[in-house]
């Protein structure tokens, strides 16, 4: 490993703890697959917990790049149109991960959320940004006569976010991309005009 490459390090993190999850990772496991020594383990991340909130801030800023990339795409003038695409794509991207892609976020927030502070503030700070990005769209929308306005736009962005968990722990329990396709297709009926 080229001078403690920590961006490795954490792309491994994010792996083990979305495969395995938190609590069953250990940090023997970590530096072993990352060959990063304890001591600089211990000085760049302090301990595990410290690692995990590094691991989703990064996870965090590669998904509202992902985000943005097709919800503010000007190319695409309808902000309806680029949800469907957004969904679409991550139909597609479960597919191929054969059902077994998940959302560090979602991951992390479900297992620690109620036993680590720490890991829940940074798992709720990444959700708010990315629901920032859907309410940057929605709001557009609104602007354009796509998306009701009797709501706020990030009230709205919180709903159609919530849809999509729930959507996609729906779609990894029977291994179907249909059950996403009605849901967010029913979400943003319900958001739009």
């Amino acid at each position: 490993m080229p001078r403690h490459d920590l961006q490795k390090v954490i792309k491994i993190g994010d792996e083990l703890f979305r495969t395995r999850g938190y609590y069953n990772t250990g940090t023997e496991e970590i530096l072993e697959q990352s060959g990063l020594p304890r001591s600089s383990f211990y000085y760049h991340f302090k301990n595990k917990e410290g690692f995990a909130v590094r691991v989703i801030e990064h996870y965090g800023r590669d998904s509202v790049q992902f985000y943005k990339a097709i919800l503010w795409n000007p190319q695409v003038a309808s902000p309806k149109a680029r949800f469907q695409l957004f969904f679409a794509n991550l139909m597609e991207v479960t597919q191929v991960k054969e059902f077994k892609s998940q959302c560090l976020v979602q991951k992390m927030s479900g297992e620690c959320a109620a036993n680590n502070e720490l890991i829940r503030t940074a798992a709720d700070e990444e959700l708010r940004k990315l629901v920032a990005v859907f309410a940057h769209c929605i709001r557009e929308g609104q602007e354009k006569g796509e998306f009701r306005s009797d709501q706020t736009a990030d009230d709205l962005a919180k709903f159609l976010h919530a849809q999509l968990y729930g959507a996609h722990t729906m779609v990894r329990l029977a291994r179907d991309t249909e059950v996403m396709k009605k849901t967010m297709d029913m979400a943003l009926d319900y958001i739009s005009i």
